[in-house]
């Protein structure tokens, strides 16, 4: 092919520039990923939960929606679980009032026990946060047992059991209380969905604090006996919000920075290096 016949094949270019075939791509810009801001306590939507969560003993009894107990039995399902050895199981009681009475009549039983027997003036001091006028008809509460009767009128009743046996691990850990650390990470999962929800929720620690106690239950429920019921964790509708609580002590009194007995010292306080 002649020069002038190439020549005669190369198309002007537009008045306007070059053509599209003309044009070199241009490389697709890389997209800003904006660095997430960090989040102040106050923000923390988790952390106002967690503060703003009590143990509530005062139930109306009405009913909560069998969509709202799922979601909280989702957040146990989730919980924490090392090599997920599952080491824990729950027995969920709403229909059965009888349980919940036989319950409730082993809770008030520990509490009078325990309580009861106690002059005012010695152990009136655990509810120094309530005011003078209403702390002693609580303190009569806690002495008849009638304050820890709320399994009765709880929605529902999760008796949380745990096992040190039921894994099949490699590893055998030596923690006698594996089941039952597992457990406590489930319900604290719980409570805080329950929260969120507006439930209140209580952790009926007395109905199994007595081996013969937790046996009962056990017979009652058709537990096996590799798994021990470590709680009755209750769920309902609260007949008032709880807003005062015991406070806890500063970071100071329960933190070490490195090692144990190193003091733990606050941002706030912290000289800048």
């Amino acid at each position: 092919m002649s020069m002038a016949a190439k020549a005669a094949k190369v198309r002007p270019a537009p008045a306007g520039g070059p053509g599209p075939e003309a044009r070199v791509a241009e490389e697709p810009k890389a997209k800003v990923v904006e660095e997430p801001k960090a989040k102040v306590a106050e923000e923390l939507h988790s952390l106002k939960l967690i503060r703003d969560r009590r143990s509530i003993r005062e139930f109306t009894g009405e009913k909560i929606p069998d969509e709202h107990i799922e979601m909280i039995l989702e957040a146990a399902r989730h919980a924490p679980s090392p090599e997920n050895m599952l080491m824990v199981r729950f027995v969920v009681i709403r229909d059965d009032q009888e349980t919940k009475v036989f319950l409730a009549d082993i809770a008030q039983e520990m509490a009078m026990s325990a309580f009861g027997g106690a002059p005012f003036e010695l152990t009136s001091g655990r509810l120094w946060y309530i005011a003078d006028p209403y702390r002693a008809s609580q303190y009569a509460k806690l002495r008849d047992g009638d304050l820890f009767r709320y399994p009765e009128k709880s929605d529902t009743v999760i008796i949380v059991c745990a096992s040190e046996m039921w894994h099949d691990a490699a590893y055998q850990y030596p923690n006698e209380l594996f089941g039952s650390v597992v457990s406590g990470m489930a319900i604290m999962n719980m409570w805080l969905v329950a929260s969120e929800l507006g439930y209140g929720c209580g952790y009926e620690a007395l109905v199994c604090s007595d081996p013969r106690h937790a046996e009962l239950i056990r017979d009652r429920l058709g537990i096996p006996p590799i798994w021990v019921p470590i709680t009755a964790f209750c769920i309902g509708k609260r007949v008032s919000p709880r807003a005062l609580g015991p406070s806890r002590p500063p970071l100071e009194g329960l933190m070490y920075q490195e090692r144990w007995g190193l003091p733990y010292k606050r941002l706030a306080f912290r000289k800048e290096k």
